[in-house]
């Protein structure tokens, strides 16, 4: 779904500026909500059922989704979904991780699968679209939630939360902000993440840029794989690559890897070049993916993992979505797409040299690195 839901948007006829609220909508949705999650998530014995529900309810929305036109429907839909299911990405991402350090694994050993499921269906739904039409993508997604959410019921044992982040006390918000506000490299991470998630939504119109160069629906399909095949084992990789350097190195590797990829696309924007920045993209996201979420964790106060990724994965995060995404539909109506990717670029070096000089800088004269530490805030 992910690679064509923005054609989606233009075929029902919405502009740039329109798909950018609606992603802005998403943003205020999840920002309210996604923390109340974070904190049941630290609290409840069995999360996991919060998990399906949040699931099962964005499959729904999906389907719903798929039947409208008008852009006020759309507005209400994506709305409530975001209430909802603003906590997946932090509850699925703590939950795993847990599972992962209780059998001494990385958290890339189970994320890689989430790879190969973006490898394998990306080019089927780009084939199935250009044979049927795009509700077939809004189909396939509702009843793939669904059996993700039933799945988890098949999980035995405790999955919860990583080691030593076993619930303490039950700490309000205020004071976990307040613990966040006094942690240096969190705030540091927070300024520099700002910078990715505006060239995360520079890059959103990507499939609308393939399908200007002539593309074919099953083309975009196939350049979305690319990167996803890559993941795979680069997952387990970076998963080494972190153990060996600290996740703090790892992020900044992810950051600089994104930036030399778009850095094609700002110099020779076409189809080839695309896929050039989807290739290394994949590196990119295996070390950034697992290195932000440990990062995070491992600095977390203790017992508020769930609750700290949720504020950083969604609220943080769609804060900036907020601007930056009818931002980036503006900039797309009235300069062109070209210039969101050099907007991208330079985020992305920002990024890296944020984390570099307030965190990686400090923590490379610590022996051993404080992120080899045992999970535990």
């Amino acid at each position: 779904m992910s690679p064509f839901i923005n054609l989606f948007y233009i075929n029902r006829g919405l502009s740039g500026t329109e798909i950018g609220f609606l992603g802005t909508i998403t943003a205020v949705s999840g920002l309210i909500s996604a923390p109340f999650w974070g904190h049941l998530n630290d609290s409840m014995k069995k999360p996991r059922r919060m998990l399906q529900v949040a699931l099962a309810v964005n499959s729904l929305a999906y389907f719903l989704i798929s039947r409208q036109n008008a852009f006020l429907y759309l507005a209400i839909i994506v709305g409530v979904n975001g209430l909802i299911t603003s906590g997946i990405d932090p509850l699925q991402s703590t939950q795993a991780l847990g599972i992962a350090d209780r059998a001494n694994a990385g958290f890339g050993s189970i994320r890689l699968f989430g790879s190969l499921g973006w490898a394998i269906t990306a080019p089927l739904s780009g084939i199935l679209i250009q044979h049927t039409s795009l509700l077939s993508a809004f189909y396939a997604y509702t009843g793939f939630l669904l059996m993700a959410a039933i799945v988890l019921f098949f999980i035995k044992g405790d999955v919860r939360r990583p080691q030593g982040q076993e619930p303490a006390e039950k700490l309000p918000m205020r004071q976990v902000f307040n613990e966040m506000i006094k942690n240096r490299e969190l705030m540091a991470l927070l300024a520099a993440m700002t910078l990715v998630w505006l060239a995360m939504n520079c890059v959103k119109f990507e499939s609308v840029y393939l399908q200007q160069m002539g593309a074919s629906s099953t083309v975009i399909g196939w350049v979305n794989t690319i990167g996803a095949v890559i993941e795979v084992p680069m997952m387990l990789v970076s998963d080494k690559v972190m153990r060996r350097f600290s996740p703090v190195v790892t992020l900044i590797m992810g950051f600089l890897f994104y930036a030399f990829g778009l850095t094609f696309i700002m110099l020779r924007p076409s189809v080839l070049t695309i896929v050039i920045y989807r290739a290394v993209a994949g590196i990119a996201l295996s070390f950034y993916y697992i290195s932000y979420t440990n990062y995070i964790v491992r600095r977390a106060p203790a017992g508020q993992t769930a609750t700290v990724m949720a504020l950083y994965s969604v609220t943080f995060a769609g804060i900036i979505n907020i601007i930056a995404a009818p931002l980036c539909g503006w900039i797309m109506d009235t300069l062109g797409i070209h210039y969101l990717y050099v907007i991208a670029v330079i985020s992305y070096i920002a990024a890296a040299v944020i984390i570099y000089l307030t965190v990686a800088r400090r923590s490379l004269r610590k022996a051993p690195p404080v992120d080899l530490e045992p999970l535990g805030g």
